[in-house]
């Protein structure tokens, strides 16, 4: 190949092809519209009402918007619809809470109706107006035999492996998991399973033969299997500290609005708002049930988020794809279940996304000079390629400046990090060029600055607005999360620091590769948006997890550069299948043991539900060790005291010659508010008591029998004891 080849295999150029202009999307978006009010109009009840409704909710709102904008990658295109759509919402749902007029299904029906009737409106102009195709062109388009062969056994052995990787779900047991967490517990079968389907995502990703329809059912597939089986296979949902948000959720559903005074969620509350009001909207008011396939969804809608992305930053065909797979097998913090910070990450992609799409300009006179000196430090050995970036029409732009706006107005209502990562992401961008118009660096700063002030004097004493300006000291410290020490536990923290290191060492060569092959513009806005998530441990710790966020945010465009390092034949492709099956096996590896953590026993949830109903708000309880107390709509009544809930190994801290019933009756003495004491004993909360050494058995046990003996014991099922110590005694 001769050099002035490569910069076209290289290019990063945007894409000027046409968007293809039907009219079905539209149609049935409309359909969908008017039966999702049919359904919320006659009170309809039942699985399809929850599905169409969902559905709609999820499509209908956000596609007018989206279409406007011009994202050429139709996967991409249905994920920003999916966030647009659950965006406005999200301020429709908070402006109801805030002003204290919960209505949602008046709402719903309403924002169905506008926006049904605009894509009715826009699927009957497209028709009147859209090209027929030319006779003949299915005929051209028939796939080649060998394709066809490609796509037929790949898709079988698919279907098999997805199979058994169903049956291997259905077969693994509930029953507590020891330190390898699941990858113990999971049969053979699954095993069998998984391999098949991780081994035709990687064919078709090295292939470029394979239909993109086969490589995108077997990427959906792959990430089912990383994301979708821990939850599948668990009894309640998970990890445990998902029950609070399923509480806040219950809570603004019930009383639809939020009490700033209980905790930061109320004064947060974003995404447990919008949750409350598509459980609302659809019938399904049991904020415990959704939460099952919120890693799923979250999963794959930020991987196909990932993929425009890509594709917005000049990766063609399968590659855009191979960034998609390699930041979901490299994305190993764990912050994709039912949460704020899941969901803001989710608008984080879809902000992005927008602005790539949408902003992207050629750099001003200092942009440029930044791009040259880059070029010239890294001694690259062509001269920088001009990148042709067609300027968008008015309507274009106003609209995605737009939406920029109303995303990080939710994100900022949402979740107390993720606007200001925007905000170090493309500030930098817009003032340099790279994104325009430049004035919009401005509004983006203000939101999450003007929403702290109110919030300052909360965050300062409950918190700490900052931990030091310190970064090393912030990365390097101490998780608020325990786990207890093994070999297990070993492995794992090594496993998931060697997938960040080798994905950030193979993102390093991407990045040198394009710089020298004269793409330094787009090496620069890769570059930046890896690196400017650094902004969260510059002053705060977050409880020593700033630096899994870093992680989270940085590993997007980690992936997209690491993608370049592959681009070309033979050998390269062969590096990529490797590492995409080494971090693929490190990512299961790392979350599966980790899984033995994330676990919460069905008999201690459905105690912890019993007693959310009896708990008044002088009441105190006493737990022997962690125990998912806060679950439901009147978890508000828990933290009206301090120190009102607490466990044994808490206080076993205080008295190191070990803890007596006669400890206990004082420690009760001090927490009394007026109310009665509660205390929870079950096996789970025992056995784990004792392995972290805290308590001893036969100290729970005395403990037990003394509170016996003065209380009435309330509930006994499934191995979880519940005891009321009235005031009185």
């Amino acid at each position: 190949m001769t050099a002035t080849t490569t910069p076209t295999r290289l290019s990063l150029r945007s894409d000027t092809r046409r968007i293809p202009r039907s009219p079905l999307p539209s149609l049935v978006a409309a359909v969908l519209a008017f039966a999702a009010i049919l359904l919320i109009a006659t009170g309809a009840t039942g699985t399809v009402r929850t599905a169409v409704v969902l559905v709609a909710l999820l499509v209908v709102p956000g596609l007018p918007v989206v279409r406007l904008l011009g994202v050429r990658e139709p996967v991409s295109r249905g994920a920003l619809v999916v966030a647009t759509s659950v965006a406005i919402e999200a301020v429709l749902a908070l402006a109801m809470v805030w002003t204290k007029q919960w209505t949602p299904l008046p709402a719903a029906g309403l924002l169905l109706l506008l926006t049904g009737w605009v894509s009715l409106g826009h699927g009957v102009q497209t028709v009147r107006t859209a090209h027929r195709p030319l006779a003949g062109a299915v005929g051209r388009d028939r796939l080649a035999t060998a394709v066809l062969v490609r796509s037929v056994v790949g898709v079988g052995v698919l279907v098999t492996g997805i199979a058994l990787w169903a049956v291997g779900n259905a077969q693994t047991g509930s029953s507590p998991l020891g330190e390898w967490g699941l990858l113990t517990a999971l049969p053979p079968i699954w095993w069998i399973g998984a391999v098949a389907v991780i081994a035709v995502a990687l064919v078709s990703l090295v292939d470029r033969r394979y239909p993109t329809i086969v490589r995108a059912v077997s990427a959906a597939a792959l990430l089912a299997v990383m994301y979708g089986t821990t939850n599948l296979v668990a009894t309640e949902p998970r990890p445990p500290w998902v029950f609070k948000h399923i509480a806040v959720t219950a809570y603004i559903g019930q009383h639809g609005a939020v009490d700033p005074s209980i905790d930061i969620y109320n004064r947060w509350p974003g995404f447990f708002s919008v949750s409350a009001f598509l459980g609302a909207a659809t019938g399904h008011l049991d904020a415990m049930d959704p939460v099952r396939w919120a890693e799923l969804a979250f999963a794959l809608t930020d991987g196909a988020l990932v993929l425009g992305i890509g594709r917005a930053l000049g990766l063609r065909g399968r590659w855009a794809w191979v960034a998609a797979v390699l930041f979901s097998a490299a994305n190993w913090v764990g912050q994709d279940y039912y949460s704020p910070q899941a969901f803001a990450f989710m608008l984080f992609l879809s902000t992005v996304l927008v602005a790539l799409t949408a902003l992207r300009r050629s750099p001003n006179a200092i942009g440029r000079w930044v791009a040259t000196t880059a070029s010239r430090l890294s001694r690259a050995r062509r001269a920088p390629v001009v990148e042709t970036v067609p300027t968008p029409t008015r309507t274009v732009t106003i609209t995605a400046v737009t939406l920029v706006l109303v995303l990080q107005f939710v994100m900022t209502a949402s979740h107390q990090l993720t606007p200001f990562v925007v905000v170090a992401a493309l500030a930098p961008l817009l003032v340099l060029g790279f994104l325009r118009p430049w004035w919009l660096v401005f509004p983006l700063l203000a939101m999450p600055l003007l929403y702290l002030v109110p919030n300052l004097g909360y965050i300062e004493k409950n918190f700490g607005l900052t931990t030091g300006f310190d970064p090393v000291s912030n990365v390097t410290a101490a998780s608020t999360s325990i786990a207890l020490p093994s070999i297990a536990t070993t492995l794992q923290s090594r496993s998931v620091l060697a997938l960040t290191a080798l994905v950030a060492v193979i993102a390093l060569v991407g990045l040198v590769r394009m710089v020298r092959s004269g793409h330094v513009r787009q090496a620069l806005v890769v570059a930046w948006f890896a690196v400017s998530p650094i902004v969260l441990v510059l002053g705060q710790s977050y409880g020593g997890e700033a630096k899994f966020r870093v992680v989270l945010f940085s590993a997007p465009f980690l992936a997209i550069a690491a993608t370049r390092a592959f681009h070309g034949r033979g050998v390269r492709l062969v590096a990529m299948a490797l590492v995409l099956t080494v971090t693929t096996g490190l990512f299961i590896g790392a979350t599966f043991q980790a899984e033995q953590a994330n676990r919460t026993a069905p008999g201690e949830v459905a105690a912890a539900t019993w007693l959310d109903s009896r708990f008044a708000a002088d009441d105190s309880l006493t737990t022997v060790g962690t125990f998912p107390d806060i679950l439901g709509p009147h978890y508000d009544n828990y933290f009206r005291h301090w120190g009102q809930v607490a466990t044994l190994q808490d206080a076993a801290a205080y008295f190191p010659k070990g803890l007596t019933p006669a400890d206990l009756r004082t420690v009760l003495g001090d927490r009394s508010f007026g109310g009665d004491s509660w205390l929870v004993f079950s096996a789970g909360q025992r056995a784990d008591a004792i392995a972290r050494g805290s308590v001893t058995g036969a100290q729970i046990d005395a403990i037990e029998r003394s509170v016996a003996s003065e209380g009435t014991l309330r509930y006994d099922r499934d191995g979880v004891r519940i005891y009321e110590v009235s005031r009185a005694a």
